[in-house]
């Protein structure tokens, strides 16, 4: 410290709030040594306190004068420099910093206090550096952004930054896409590197050129369309789970029917004159979804065999809207009178659900991202597990990959779908997640954006808890089977809470709504009140960073991605230039 000099010393400690009085010859909120310039006196910034052999790390959380309502400025009414009341600066001590092995390290201490009297220095960039990145070298580390208080780097270890799940929150245009793609390129760098891309807008492939990369290290699959990356999902690969997020049966009624549907498609075929459904072998269908009075005795037949079992699988799977007859069926044909009957008050219950199949199987934007026409499937006897399997091995990779990053373009994926797609993609991945176990990990980050749109929960009361256990379980239970989550959104009132309180690194652009700050306050057990509340007044690209990866909350201004994602703002001024029709050239102005 004998390079720099003090600029208070302490003078009340209290619990773990710490006074200093500032030093007459220290005015400024700036403090220059023969290390640089450091901010001192600004809330947020560090100071280092000396207490015997080790340097106490204070942060500033407020500054006064003594007695502020004897305040008047020097020079007028006779006043003199005696009578200005003394300045204080409180704090806490939030760490202390130690030379171990010729290293700087930082360890976080909330109940270590100073002496009185003890004096108090500005610190250089090499200490707040020390404090902002991790304690241990690290093979792995990330930059990112550098301290505004102080302009130390804030470098993290890769594995305690994402292992336990990440947030990025900010409004549109506060540099969220930017951010996340400037963290990702330094990944990408990394030669064993596994990272899924949920890209809802097409944002990120401009920040991957392929000519950056090794070959085959950057993967773009479209969902829907017709170009040579495209992918349709086929339907029968989202599987029953899959489908069941996709279709929300209710549970008392329309699930069963849906479960006997789905367990029994791979052993019937599809009469497209007709609109009715058979088994593999029948030569007419006997099963329809309009509750008719025909060939009733020859539906419950079929219906009462494959409860048994006893039909052969398919050779093909059927289309989409065969679902419908297997559905109202199974629950529409009841006991009569005079042997069975399509039941219409059976028939009522089920009936909603039909018709959300027929709407799906309609629906030009759902049918470009999703094949309904069934097929052959991935090879093999007709199975959910194969076909499931296939869809994940696509798009979140097998054992073994080629590519370092994976983007999944979704923007053919209208934002209505958004939910009922994602979510049933995300319902097969984590039921092939936590098959496999944890003897077969393959680490994985998974990078959502614009998550508020699908991580969400639908329906009310049981409906909308059976609806959110995919994700939800993938953010609780994932970490284990080694998937990381990246989770970018605009609003986190609108994700589930549960998914928002797993995650364990926030970094937090600027806010306006209070209730998306409140959602802040309650999910993270970082978010300290005082520190939530700066967020709605920073500036663009510039965010608050905290949580179990840091060392404290920091504010940080984000790195710059390069290339940059395509989300930049309109650029509205070349309305400006240009000519007239008539060949005239626009007036700039005087």
């Amino acid at each position: 410290m004998r390079s720099r000099q003090a600029i208070g010393y302490v003078v009340q400690i209290d619990g773990v709030d710490i006074t200093l009085n500032l030093m007459d010859v220290h005015r400024g909120q700036l403090a220059a040594h023969a290390h640089g310039i450091s901010v001192v006196t600004e809330v947020g910034s560090l100071l280092g306190i000396e207490s015997g052999g080790r340097l106490l790390v204070m942060k500033v959380q407020s500054l006064s004068f003594a007695e502020p309502k004897e305040v008047h400025r020097f020079g007028l009414s006779g006043a003199s420099p005696s009578a200005e009341p003394l300045r204080h600066l409180t704090g806490i001590v939030v760490g202390r910093l130690s030379r171990e092995s010729k290293r700087l390290a930082f360890v976080s201490d909330s109940l270590s206090s100073p002496a009185l009297g003890a004096e108090a220095f500005p610190l250089t960039a090499d200490e707040l550096s020390s404090i902002l990145g991790g304690r241990d070298a690290s093979p792995a580390e990330i930059h990112l952004g550098d301290d505004l208080r102080g302009g130390g780097r804030l470098m993290v270890d890769l594995e305690s930054l994402v292992s336990r799940h990440v947030a990025v929150l900010g409004s549109s245009g506060q540099g969220k896409s930017c951010f996340t793609a400037a963290v990702l390129q330094q990944i990408a760098k990394m030669p064993r590197a596994r990272v899924v891309i949920f890209d809802i807008n097409g944002e990120y492939e401009d920040a991957f050129p392929t000519a950056q990369y090794p070959p085959g290290a950057i993967q773009v699959t479209r969902i829907g369309g017709t170009d040579p990356n495209s992918y349709r999902i086929p339907y029968y690969a989202l599987g029953r789970l899959g489908l069941q997020r996709l279709l929300l049966p209710s549970d008392k009624t329309q699930r069963p029917a849906l479960t006997f549907a789905l367990d029994h498609l791979n052993q019937v075929k599809w009469f497209q004159a007709s609109g009715g459904v058979g088994l593999a072998a029948d030569a007419q269908p006997s099963l329809f979804d309009d509750c008719r009075s025909e060939r009733v005795y020859e539906a419950q037949g079929i219906i009462e065999s494959l409860r048994a079992g006893t039909p052969p699988p398919a050779l093909s799977w059927p289309p989409m809207q065969a679902l419908g007859p297997l559905i109202a069926d199974s629950h529409a044909i009841a006991p009569a009178r005079n042997g069975f009957e399509r039941n219409a008050w059976n028939y009522g219950n089920i009936a909603p659900l039909i018709t959300r199949i027929a709407r799906f199987v309609d629906d030009e934007m759902f049918k470009d991202v999703v094949s309904v026409a069934g097929g052959q499937g991935c090879g093999g006897p007709l199975s959910w597990r194969n076909e499931s399997r296939a869809v994940v091995e696509r798009l979140f990779g097998g054992d073994e990959v080629d590519w370092r990053v994976h983007i999944v373009d979704l923007r053919r994926v209208s934002h209505d779908l958004t939910p009922f797609v994602l979510g049933a993609v995300l319902e097969l991945y984590a039921f092939e997640l936590f098959r496999r176990g944890q003897e077969d990990k393959r680490e994985t980050l998974l990078v959502l954006e614009e998550a508020h749109h699908y991580l969400r929960q639908m329906g009310t009361g049981d409906e909308a808890v059976n609806n959110a256990l995919a994700y939800e379980r993938l953010a609780k239970e994932g970490r284990k089977f080694g998937l990381a989550l990246w989770l970018s959104t605009q609003r986190p009132s609108e994700i589930s809470p549960t998914v928002l309180s797993q995650c364990n690194t926030w970094v937090s652009f600027r806010l306006s709504s209070e209730k998306d700050l409140s959602a802040i306050q309650s999910a993270s057990e970082w978010a300290d009140k005082r520190e939530v509340r700066r967020i709605a007044g920073l500036a663009r690209q510039n965010a608050l960073a905290f949580g179990g990866s840091l060392q404290m909350a920091t504010l940080i201004r984000a790195p710059s991605a390069d290339p940059l994602p395509r989300s930049e703002d309109g650029k509205f001024n070349q309305w400006a230039e240009g000519e007239t029709p008539n060949g005239s050239e626009f007036l700039q102005g005087p």
